[in-house]
């Protein structure tokens, strides 16, 4: 497991670029192209157009392999789902003239639940509905199942722990050597370690249906209206045939405790005993792996996720077991 490769593109190249392929791809003019956003793989375009339908968001990729990924992620939420998903327009592969991938889709309403911090001022009632639409959303998907674990364009696991188990592995391997590096903090490798030791205590209950997830469903990725009316989900990352637990620890990230996601959908449906330490499991695994692959990360976040961890191992009282 390594740190992604990156092209070395900035805003201003990739906005250039975005509007060559965009002109080329839809055969229009570009009225206008402005940056809106970007995170440790992509860069994020608005543009307007001479044609329907006249404004288009254009996704371009500093890694290869995510672009196509993505779009089909995209595609396959939009098939049977209970929010508006963007549609995909169509993709481009990086050539001589724009060295990126670009992803073309529709441009949806709303702001996120995370920069748009007005929307934690909205009353009880009003979170209380954002989160009961939010989750209704997300069990929709939970309740559409496959054959097989593992990524929905490589789902050939029969078992989540076939699949999680030695990716997990994989990323304790890395943060072992990252520790080793200086590049990664003692409190969090023990804590990896420690969950490591208690795995099986941790992930004794099987699961037993392969669910469709999104794979990165948090308050950055769910849009609404200033009245926090939900009006799409966007950007899925990963997207897997899973335990549907794999995505509620997102539910906790950010801002979402602040909106009730998680506990309204452990409220609402079915969960595992474990799945307090399990999604804090998930949550410190994973954002050791995205540190793996962008080779940044945010310093508050991951002692927010070992804290969380390391309480709740202590309330499960799973460590008793070894």
């Amino acid at each position: 497991m390594e740190q992604m490769e990156k092209r070395p593109v900035n805003v201003k190249e990739a906005r250039f670029f975005a509007k060559t392929v965009l002109a080329r791809e839809m055969s229009c003019d570009v009225i206008d192209i402005r940056f809106i956003g970007g995170g440790s793989f992509g860069l994020v375009f608005e543009a307007s157009i001479d044609k329907a339908p006249y404004t288009v968001i254009m996704k371009g990729f500093r890694c290869e392999g995510i672009c196509e990924r993505e779009a089909n992620e995209l595609r396959l939420l939009a098939m049977d789902s209970a929010v508006k998903v963007p549609q995909v327009y169509f993709t481009a592969a990086a050539s001589p003239e724009a060295p990126m991938d670009f992803l073309c889709m529709e441009k949806v309403d709303g702001t996120n639940c995370f920069t748009d911090f007005g929307k934690l001022l909205c009353s009880k009632r009003e979170k209380e509905r954002f989160a009961d639409e939010v989750t209704t959303a997300a069990h929709h998907w939970h309740t559409q199942t496959g054959d097989r674990f593992g990524l929905i364009d490589s789902a050939v696991y029969d078992t989540w722990l076939d699949f999680y188990r030695p990716f997990a592995a994989e990323i304790l391997e890395e943060a072992r050597r990252m520790a080793s590096a200086g590049r990664l903090g003692r409190r969090a490798l023990r804590a990896m370690e420690n969950g490591w030791t208690h795995f099986d205590a941790i992930f004794c209950e099987p699961v037993g249906k392969a669910c469709l997830i999104h794979g990165d469903l948090n308050v950055m990725n769910i849009m609404s209206d200033k009245k926090l009316h939900m009006t799409a989900i966007i950007d899925p990352l990963e997207s897997k045939w899973a335990d549907p637990e794999y995505e509620l620890f997102q539910m906790r990230n950010l801002t979402g405790n602040l909106f009730g996601l998680y506990e309204t959908y452990k409220r609402k449906y079915p969960v595992s005993e474990n799945c307090d330490v399990k999604t804090a499991f998930y949550a410190l695994y994973h954002e050791v792996y995205t540190y793996i692959n962008t080779g940044s990360r945010i310093h508050w976040y991951l002692p927010q996720m070992v804290r969380r961890f390391e309480k709740d191992l202590r309330k499960s009282g799973l460590a008793a077991f070894q």
